[in-house]
């Protein structure tokens, strides 16, 4: 992960006002997904919602750019994009000028939204996270079946629930969290599914 100093040096590199331009935009893009954590990834400032790349941001000579990480957010957004120059994974603009925030903000759900479809992996991992990048839902898959550890988060990004499924029946400890952590509710599963009384 990268601190604020690390992004803050990577921007001093520009002249006063595409580095403005570019201080802007990530600020606009923290405030959007303030569940992301910035990272220096491929070399560019990163914004990464539980270790998963969001969106980069970099300056160039003639201009700045976003990176979705994707190729198909230009292409579903593509009437949206239509004033601006593009490459397969990147889209431009102007080195003194914030990329708009409203479009900015259409960028980033669809991408959460894409994330968000690209589970479960083939190796049975599945995360959902809200739009504002906090983690919504996390754990595994087997044979189509939730199983092991899973947990839920709210949308502020605190702990809801923890508990673990056996090929889609719940079992062990289950446990509900307030929002500073401590549990308020524990449930001891049975093999069926069932609770068997709580705290």
């Amino acid at each position: 992960m990268a601190d604020r100093a690390d992004i803050g040096d990577h921007f001093d590199r520009f002249p006063p006002a595409q580095r403005q331009a570019l201080t802007r935009t990530w600020q606009a893009i923290g405030s959007l997904l303030p569940g992301a954590r910035a990272a220096i990834a491929y070399g560019m400032p990163t914004m990464q919602a539980d270790g998963v790349s969001v969106v980069g941001l970099d300056g160039f000579t003639r201009h700045n750019s976003l990176f979705p990480y994707s190729g198909g957010i230009t292409s579903l957004l593509r009437q949206e994009l239509a004033g601006f120059q593009q490459t397969k994974g990147s889209i431009h603009f102007p080195c003194d000028e914030p990329f708009p925030t409203a479009l900015l903000r259409r960028i980033l759900r669809a991408r959460i939204e894409e994330i968000n479809a690209g589970y479960p992996r083939g190796s049975g991992e599945s995360k959902a996270f809200y739009d504002n990048g906090y983690l919504k839902s996390a754990g595994r898959y087997k044979d189509g079946h939730l199983h092991g550890s899973w947990r839920w988060c709210r949308r502020d990004g605190s702990l809801m629930r923890t508990g673990s499924f056996r090929l889609g029946t719940q079992v062990g400890e289950w446990t509900t969290y307030d929002r500073a952590g401590n549990p308020v509710k524990v449930t001891q599963m049975t093999d069926a599914g069932r609770g068997k009384g709580g705290a």
